[in-house]
């Protein structure tokens, strides 16, 4: 049987119960009244009789008195309406009238007891109370009873003795439980439904946490209560669902391939289930003090945006920022958005994630502040499993650099252009690939020795990493070739990086057993998406600008111009 059942079966039992022993109780009490009335009525009755009977004796009329003693039967409805003579009463005066002087048992334990005696007949058909009510010597009565009885006060002068038709008062008690009882019936299917109404969800949230916890103890958390409760006990199962929502979050990511998948569940999250639409989500590089934005849907303008963590306050001060709390208590956020939150989250001692929300209005502030404590609640589930991820990434990059200079190699260009990352380009920015190889590189390793050749390659390395933000990638392509990854960039800015890394490298010197000499660079650029519709055609076409660079003299910038390429030579 379930518990709904159960809990039903109880509620109905006890309702049936108190309604059964309440009908009991009323049958007995209206049964002990309905004797008691008639009892009341027939000692009226005998007050008349005696009375009536005091004023035959007193005007010398008893011979009389059966006529009397009929009327008041006739009247009255009594049967076997009846008189008995006390011993002393029969001794001083006669038998009397018929009967008289002959006593039933009733009527004998009247005179013995001088108290009131009855006996209650039923049968299926009628109710007959059959009572005998004595008649006490006494001298307190006008006129006094001792002036014509030889008899002590308080002696028994006689029994009236009547039976009293009590079927119609039964059959009105019989039809009052009847209707209590349908009353109570009807009362108890009502109250069933209501039980059933109001219990069956609190029942039902119960099976679902026996059941949850069931699959719990086996190690799955995922057991999701449907309720329709808004109390006390819809709150308990909403927080209960959200630890299932937050465990499966956590075992999906748990299985994501790296920590940008997971970023962009925390971002789906965010949009769908909190409503929160302008707010940008940032990873910062607590070593090197910069930020790198995952996720913006503010309308922040990148082109002049600082990505450099310190003067992010949540990020400085590791605690969460509320514009609410203190006018302009950020200085760089009030200038994106008049109301916002920071939310702080440390992942390890190099990176932490900041989420950054936007709002108009201070009432939506206050919506989102009821949803951080369960927003906190995924970002701490995802935190082991981001710190893991950066740790696999960190052991899958030293296959993806190369040794000598710590570029990434060809093998991490392969899998950054097949990683869809051209999608990430904001609206007025490029993404710029730089192909560099420095001039006449064979002659140094022929002349001066590969040693010196690799302090050649290493300082270029060294020239390009400081000339790049670290959004953007440098990458030894191969030899003496080189790449540089500009990410959401502009033309202008491109030039300017190309330029720097030119110019620098040329004026450094390099000593060797031989001499003292310099060398300079070719650079070849390509825009993506104004040149190709993909980052390896891109890749491409800064090779090919490379190439005319090389071939028009060397030292030199060329950027990819159409005619560069040649039919039919594409990907």
């Amino acid at each position: 049987m379930g518990t709904n059942k159960k809990v039903l079966s109880i509620v109905v039992s006890m309702l049936l119960t108190v309604s059964l022993v309440s009908i009991a109780i009323f049958t007995y009490n209206f049964k002990s009244f309905s004797i008691k009335t008639t009892t009341d009525k027939a000692i009226s009755i005998a007050q008349n009789v005696r009375d009536g009977l005091t004023a035959h004796m007193v005007n010398g009329t008893m011979e009389k008195r059966d006529l009397f003693l009929n009327n008041i039967a006739q009247n009255q409805n009594i049967e076997n309406f009846h008189l008995l003579r006390a011993p002393s009463v029969i001794k001083q005066y006669g038998n009397g009238l018929y009967g008289e002087s002959r006593a039933n048992d009733i009527e004998k334990r009247v005179v013995k007891s001088a108290k009131i005696q009855s006996k209650l007949i039923e049968t299926s058909n009628n109710a007959v109370l059959k009572i005998g009510i004595p008649y006490i010597a006494t001298s307190t009565t006008n006129p006094d009873c001792m002036l014509c009885h030889e008899a002590k006060e308080g002696d028994v002068l006689g029994v009236i003795s009547m039976d009293i038709d009590i079927s119609s008062i039964r059959m009105e008690g019989l039809f009052i439980a009847s209707k209590i009882l349908i009353t109570v019936l009807i009362l108890l299917l009502i109250a069933i439904w209501i039980a059933n109404y109001y219990i069956k969800p609190y029942v039902k949230l119960f099976d679902d946490l026996e059941n949850g916890i069931s699959q719990a103890y086996k190690g799955d958390f995922s057991y999701q209560i449907d309720t329709t409760l808004t109390n006390e006990a819809g709150e308990v199962a909403d927080r209960l669902n959200e630890l299932s929502e937050i465990y499966k979050f956590k075992k999906t990511i748990e299985l994501d391939e790296n920590k940008e998948v997971i970023y962009h569940r925390i971002v789906h999250i965010i949009q769908t289930k909190f409503q929160i639409n302008k707010f940008m989500l940032f990873e910062i590089d607590s070593v090197n003090k910069v930020r790198e934005i995952i996720f913006d849907s503010t309308d922040t303008d990148l082109k002049n945006f600082d990505y450099s963590a310190n003067i992010c306050r949540a990020f400085r001060t590791s605690s969460n920022v509320f514009s609410t709390d203190f006018d302009d208590i950020c200085l760089n956020c009030i200038q994106q958005a008049s109301q916002y939150i920071c939310l702080s989250y440390i992942i390890d001692e190099d990176y932490s994630l900041v989420l950054h929300i936007q709002a108009s209005k201070i009432e939506e502030i206050s919506r989102i502040k009821e949803y951080i404590p369960v927003i906190n609640n995924y970002f701490d589930m995802a935190k082991p499993v981001i710190e893991s991820k950066i740790l696999m990434g960190i052991l899958k990059e030293t296959t993806l650099r190369d040794p000598m200079t710590t570029l990434y190699n060809r093998r991490f260009l392969d899998e950054l252009f097949d990683s869809n990352v051209s999608s990430r380009v904001k609206d007025g920015f490029v993404h710029a690939i730089l192909m560099i190889d420095i001039d006449f590189f064979k002659k140094v390793n022929d002349t001066y020795g590969h040693d010196i050749g690799d302090v050649v390659i290493k300082k270029l390395a060294v020239i390009m990493k400081d000339s790049i933000r670290n959004s953007d990638m440098s990458v030894r392509f191969g030899g003496e070739e080189f790449i540089i990854f500009l990410t959401n960039t502009t033309q202008e800015k491109t030039l300017k990086i190309a330029e720097k890394v030119k110019e620098t490298f040329g004026q450094e010197t390099f000593s060797s057993t031989i001499e003292v000499f310099s060398k300079t660079l070719s650079i070849g650029i390509a825009y993506y998406p104004q040149d190709a519709d993909s980052l390896w055609k891109t890749l491409k076409y800064a090779d090919e600008a490379l190439y005319v660079a090389k071939d028009t003299g060397r030292n030199k910038i060329v950027e990819f111009m159409p005619d560069m390429h040649k039919d039919g030579d594409d990907f």
